[in-house]
């Protein structure tokens, strides 16, 4: 089985993602830690990607997309399921994701979490991750302040660059204009699944798998 999660920022996307590649022994393939993870890197390369992502707050170029894209790909085996979280991303993605050279997987459902983007900003203005593993943390919840560790792995908290108040309304600009061919093209091939994201994360999920019960 092979599955689709897309949704805004601040959706909990993520987090289902890592639910159901967990329940179903899916690859939790995961393009914005991918990237993440290579802007961190003093390379050439890395440096290309942290200027996009971090520093102009933009989607990377295609070919940047198309050389981790495949490259990650192609380490995973045609006999394991795929969970893909946030790609295809816009049109020019979408096209490449269903041509790409040794793809050759059918993808059973598409799950769009969708999220009003007053609830996205919300959500994201109070969102934190630890230095060593970025597990994800809720400021007043997880944490009470900045100068708290980590309470899973106990490393230091940091805000992502792209979760300041000017680039979560950019990002989310971004994600509406180029996201809807993505969504219209898998909504006519009668695989989309749209799910409410202001529940609890239980209740998302529960939503999702009763949806993906439908469907599969």
């Amino acid at each position: 089985m092979n599955l689709i999660i897309l949704g805004p920022q601040g959706s909990g996307k993520g987090t289902q993602a890592k639910m159901l590649a967990e329940k179903f022994g899916l690859e939790h393939f995961e393009m914005g830690r991918f990237f993440r993870e290579i802007a961190k890197k003093k390379t050439p390369f890395g440096k290309h990607i942290n200027e996009i992502i971090n520093i102009k707050g933009q989607l990377v170029d295609d070919k940047s997309f198309r050389k981790v894209f495949l490259s990650k790909l192609r380490k995973i085996s045609q006999n394991r399921g795929i969970l893909f979280e946030g790609v295809p991303r816009r049109e020019d993605q979408l096209q490449y994701f269903e041509k790409a050279s040794g793809f050759k997987r059918t993808i059973e459902a598409v799950i769009v979490i969708d999220l009003p983007r007053k609830d996205s900003i919300k959500r994201l203005s109070k969102r934190w991750v630890c230095r060593k593993n970025e597990h994800i943390l809720i400021m007043g919840k997880d944490i009470r302040n900045k100068q708290d560790k980590c309470p899973i792995c106990g490393s230091q908290i940091q805000q992502r660059i792209d979760d300041t108040s000017g680039r979560i309304k950019k990002r989310l600009n971004i994600y509406y204009r180029e996201i809807k061919p993505v969504i219209d093209y898998y909504r006519q091939k009668g695989i989309l699944i749209e799910v409410d994201g202001r529940p609890s994360i239980e209740e998302v999920h529960k939503n999702i798998l009763k949806k993906l019960k439908k469907r599969i």
